[in-house]
């Protein structure tokens, strides 16, 4: 449903925008010129979950729920080549996290009752993808893919009181993603973006005194809706 919402409100912003210019017509070939380097500022949401496996001595004794979702700030800078209406481009993109989220460990196998909580969150996200896109006119129209990165934090609380168990891991992964950029003129652009990102974090959770406690080896899935802006050097 939160995905079909940020397609829902990309594809809006690209209509609004088109709408915006009396001279937007039905597509032709692109008369802009988007080759050529760029940097800006992006700001958005992200949620992520995992549904991961806690292991101790290298045997699965319980299963963690994470999630963690609140707002990003960040930049990105990318250079573009146009042929045609064909435009090929490389951006690299990294922003502030203050996304996370409680949710319940369940013991394994059969357990229906949670028997402590973890506490999730994620410091930052980045990525170096590559784009490739069909432009018309002022409008990009374009989908990306590559490396994405992340530092992954996990804290678990038990339900009867005692000490914590946490660890932090900076990540990589894959994503993918789609957007919309729009040029106002020759030297500012808007955009609108869908990323997802698949993290496999092999996480241990340290005591307090320095022990190991639990690992969490799982996947961790992020959705992150993003709008900003970039200027065209």
């Amino acid at each position: 449903m939160r995905i079909a919402i940020a397609l829902a409100v990309i594809l809006g912003a690209t209509g609004a925008a088109l709408a915006a210019d009396p001279a937007a017509e039905l597509p032709v070939a692109s008369t802009y010129n988007w080759s050529g380097a760029y940097a800006g500022l992006h700001a958005g949401y992200s949620w992520g979950d995992g549904d991961g496996v806690y292991t101790a001595g290298g045997v699965r004794i319980e299963t963690a729920n994470l999630n963690a979702d609140g707002v990003m700030l960040g930049a990105q800078v990318g250079y573009n080549w146009q042929f045609g209406s064909v435009v090929a481009g490389i951006e690299g993109d990294l922003a502030f996290s203050d996304a996370d989220g409680d949710d319940n460990i369940f013991s394994f196998p059969g357990g229906v009752a949670p028997v402590a909580t973890t506490h999730s969150e994620l410091d930052y996200l980045g990525s170096i993808t590559g784009r490739l896109g069909y432009a018309v006119d002022n409008a990009l129209f374009y989908a990306k893919g590559g490396v994405g990165f992340t530092r992954l934090g996990i804290t678990d609380i038990p339900l009867g009181g005692g000490y914590n168990a946490s660890g932090k891991e900076s990540v990589a992964g894959w994503t993918l993603g789609a957007g919309v950029e729009y040029a106002l003129n020759d030297k500012w652009t808007v955009k609108g973006e869908y990323q997802f990102y698949r993290f496999s974090p092999n996480l241990a959770l340290l005591t307090p005194a320095g022990t190991e406690f639990r690992t969490y080896d799982d996947n961790f899935d992020v959705h992150a809706l993003k709008i900003g802006f970039n200027y065209r050097f």
